[in-house]
């Protein structure tokens, strides 16, 4: 080739890439996690949000080991420990499902404010997106389930046989119970991709799963159907699980079986969430 025709022959430029774009391509998904795990963090660091979270499990507290303290005469109800002392982990558990029941929502606002259309047009792995949405929640909820065993000890004696350790224990379990639910919501927000549907079956879900279940009383004092019902109902086995670590008598069969089926859950629901989220 002559030097005229070496001048005169276009050149060829590489792409440029935006810098958010190489940024994003060139981390790996635990990296992307994280920084999406912050972004969705970033809203619960609101003070009024930060209240009105504290406020919920004081709340929960107040209700049910107040006005459903005479729950603890009911029949079959163990005598060798308090009430509050079984009442307080069914609270850790309720308040770690609500928190990842709000996954689904969370998801739902970002589909609904174009955020992820922007996630989309970025190189980065899609799963990030959802594993820091269940993140985010499951961090908003250790806030809380650390407020109900602080609260439960400063206004209502709450003094497990188990210890710290046990009220650890109970902390740990109870989120992973959360984390793993959260992957229903999630899933779902991913397949009706509607918030108002989606608000509905969530009501439907978690009351039936909280409520018909030991948190309160024992099964043996219910009538025959909802007795049924809760002594299937997988809620109730998380409860026995995080009140024998409370009580300082946990089986490792028993913790192993809770988190057997919490995994097992995720691993169901992740991959469907994975799949419907690519053609969103």
């Amino acid at each position: 080739m002559t030097v005229v025709e070496a001048e005169a022959s276009p050149r060829r430029t590489p792409p440029r890439r935006d810098g958010a774009a190489s940024q994003w391509g060139g981390s790996g998904l635990f990296t992307q996690t994280i920084a999406l795990t912050g972004r969705s963090l970033r809203p619960y660091m609101n003070a009024g949000v930060i209240i009105v979270t504290f406020v919920e499990p004081l709340v929960m507290l107040l209700m049910f080991a107040g006005v459903l303290k005479v729950l603890g005469e009911a029949p079959g109800m163990s005598k060798d420990m308090a009430y509050i002392d079984g009442l307080a982990p069914a609270i850790m558990i309720i308040t770690a499902v609500a928190a990842g029941a709000q996954a689904g929502n969370g998801l739902i606002n970002d589909l609904r404010n174009d955020v992820i259309t922007r996630f989309h047009t970025l190189p980065i792995n899609r799963f990030s997106v959802l594993l820091a949405r269940s993140f985010a929640d499951a961090a908003r909820s250790l806030y809380q389930l650390i407020a109900v065993a602080v609260l439960a000890a400063l206004i209502f004696g709450f003094a497990p046989p188990g210890g710290v350790l046990g009220v650890l224990g109970a902390i740990v379990m109870s989120l992973l119970v959360g984390w793993s639910m959260s992957w229903i919501f999630i899933m779902m927000a991913a397949l009706l991709r509607n918030g108002d549907v989606l608000r509905m079956i969530t009501t439907l879900l978690t009351f039936p799963l909280l409520f018909a279940s030991n948190a309160f009383v024992p099964p043996e004092s219910m009538p025959t159907g909802l007795r049924v019902i809760a002594q299937g109902n997988p809620i109730s086995y998380a409860n026995d699980a995080v009140r024998s670590l409370v009580a300082g008598n946990a089986s490792v069969m028993e913790l192993l079986t809770t988190v057997a089926v919490c995994l097992a859950l995720v691993c169901v629901c992740a991959p469907i969430s994975k799949r419907s989220f690519r053609v969103m």
